[in-house]
């Protein structure tokens, strides 16, 4: 059981190797609490879920006991303790992934939000207000770069819908401080057709359309 668990571990490292960008997330699981409660990371991460103590906690994300992941994301149930410390599993799936520990799953709940990209603060300077630029290319295939300016700290999202209103990327949820940014949107995934995209930080919130041409 050891050396399927210690072969399984570096088949899992390999794959986060594979992608230079990558990195390894920890987050920590003791009793009554998961730190941090909410992860961002990019497609190609590794969660590392890491048993610090108290009771054996079993770690959870398959779609039961209140959790949800992407479709097509695969799904975890893996118990954590003294003698199993660690697990890991690589992200390859953009969406929101709610996990839960089983032995404490009201008060242990956890979100990990998987998106495809990087985003890069372009300036430090305070911006007088808040702005979300037009894309560019726009249109374009299959990737766009979107600009965005935020005049005050705060928890920022960047996401893209499609025309029914479904979510289709979440390409920014944290706390960003003031100042201008870039988001490098990749579309691959998507069809040809007309996508929104929206900000929302603090007490702003702003759309803009963009036409993927593949």
């Amino acid at each position: 059981m050891k050396n399927l668990l210690r072969s399984t571990l570096v088949v899992l490292l390999l794959l986060a190797a594979g992608n230079s960008f990558a990195t390894i997330k920890q987050i920590d699981v003791q009793d009554f609490s998961l730190s941090p409660v909410i992860v961002s990371v990019k497609v190609g991460d590794t969660l590392r879920f890491h048993w610090v103590n108290g009771v054996s906690h079993t770690t959870t994300c398959n779609g039961l006991f209140g959790t949800s992941l992407p479709g097509g994301a695969i799904p975890w149930n893996q118990p954590l303790n003294s003698v199993t410390q660690d697990f890991y599993y690589v992200v390859q799936t953009v969406g929101t992934y709610v996990y839960v520990s089983l032995a404490n799953s009201s008060s242990m709940v956890g979100t990990v939000l998987a998106t495809l990209t990087d985003i890069n603060q372009t300036s430090q300077l305070v911006p007088d207000k808040f702005t979300l630029a037009q894309n560019y290319p726009n249109p374009f295939n299959p990737a766009t770069n979107i600009n965005f300016d935020i005049p005050q700290s705060g928890f920022t999202k960047l996401t893209v819908f499609d025309l029914s209103g479904k979510e289709v990327s979440n390409l920014v949820s944290e706390n960003l401080s003031a100042g201008s940014y870039s988001v490098n949107f990749n579309a691959a995934s998507l069809s040809t057709g007309v996508y929104l995209y929206r900000l929302q930080s603090e007490n702003f919130s702003e759309i803009k359309k963009m036409t993927l041409i593949k």
